[in-house]
């Protein structure tokens, strides 16, 4: 693994992390004084001026015990060598812990970020003054919305352990062994080109209006609610979709983690990105994100394969069978409809003609 300057940082969980609100109050998780307080890491991605600093506890002691035993970053551990106080362009990760699915997972990074060996004062009252470790410049923050965050970094031996950091090289300066996944992060890190809530609040569901959005979208795009559900579709029609490309001859690489469309199909002529939809719904119309709108307005060479009228048993472990496909291997977004609820594509009366069968899929890929 090619050494980069990284350091990966526990935090508490939050949506926005730009202060208290009233559905995104505190931290959750994050160490053990955010069980009775309020974590540092509250305005982690709020722009103060044309700066954004975070804080986070590198090492796990009582708060009493900060100016006793001050906290450090041991900076050697990002650069080999390294004896000053401060170090510049380092890729920072934030990690924490989702709170009802579990696991630990990547919510939002600074790039080119200034990382401080101790940590430093801070006059904001933005911030209510709260001290940091760790600042960039604005623009350089990404914070991945809660939906999106599916990146799960292991815990343990050869994962990130029980300290808040976590470094990628060891005491002698020399690379971590068998940290694979620090590789599969950098490298989701590097190619993420989905919504960014720092940048683009409205990615997160305003709450006011939350429940009265999830219900039109549910019953208007087939939307559904309950995440483990949603996920089971998801997975359903991402199979779905890969064997039936693959009867194609399209030979599809799964880039849904870090892209926004799901496959790719390299073609002859042309590149073919694929946009999955799975839903319970009739398929006629299919709910898309900001980001999925825009390439797909972008690029004339994308298609959208619906896997639509799916059954589903069970709510904790969902069980999804049956279904319909409506493959459209020239999908133009335009000549269809959308409805800026998320959003809502609803798609032309003649693509709805199109039948389920291989040859049909065929003829449409033809001409």
């Amino acid at each position: 693994m090619a050494i980069i300057r990284v350091l990966f940082a526990r935090i508490g969980w939050m949506k926005r992390y730009k202060g208290q609100q009233a559905d995104d109050e505190k931290p959750i998780g994050g160490g053990g004084y955010n069980k009775n307080a309020i974590g540092d890491e509250l305005f982690n991605f709020l722009r103060v001026g044309k700066y954004v600093y975070g804080d986070f506890t590198p090492q796990m002691q009582p708060r009493e015990k900060w100016k006793l035993h001050p906290a450090t970053i041991k900076l050697e551990r990002i650069e080999p060598g390294f004896t000053e106080k401060t170090l510049k362009d380092v890729l920072v990760v934030f990690v924490a812990r989702q709170p009802k699915a579990g696991g630990q997972r990547i919510v939002g990074w600074y790039r080119e970020a200034i990382v401080h060996r101790y940590r430093q004062k801070s006059t904001a009252k933005a911030r209510r003054q709260i001290p940091y470790f760790v600042e960039t410049a604005a623009g350089n923050e990404i914070l991945v919305p809660e939906a999106r965050r599916s990146f799960v970094v292991p815990a343990g031996k050869n994962g990130f352990g029980q300290a808040n950091v976590c470094y990628v090289l060891d005491s002698d300066g020399s690379p971590k062994n068998n940290t694979g996944w620090i590789d599969s992060a950098l490298e989701y890190v590097s190619g993420y080109a989905q919504e960014d809530a720092a940048e683009h609040p409205e990615s997160e569901t305003d709450p006011e209006i939350a429940e009265i959005v999830d219900g039109t979208i549910e019953r208007s795009a087939g939307f559904q609610s309950n995440p483990r559900i949603r996920r089971a579709i998801e997975q359903y029609a991402m199979d779905w979709a890969k064997r039936r490309l693959k009867q194609l001859g399209l030979k599809p690489v799964d880039m849904h983690k870090t892209k926004p469309y799901d496959f790719l199909c390299k073609k002859v002529d042309a590149d073919l990105y694929v946009e999955v939809k799975g839903t319970q719904d009739n398929g006629k119309s299919i709910s898309l994100t900001p980001n999925e709108v825009k390439h797909a307005q972008q690029h004339k060479n994308s298609a959208l394969f619906i896997v639509h009228s799916v059954k589903v048993k069970g709510k904790k472990n969902p069980k999804i069978s049956h279904g319909h496909e409506r493959f459209l291997p020239q999908w133009d977004i335009s000549q269809g409809t959308l409805e800026p609820r998320g959003y809502v594509f609803s798609l032309p009366a003649a693509s709805l003609e199109l039948t389920a069968s291989a040859s049909a899929s065929e003829a449409a890929l033809n001409g």
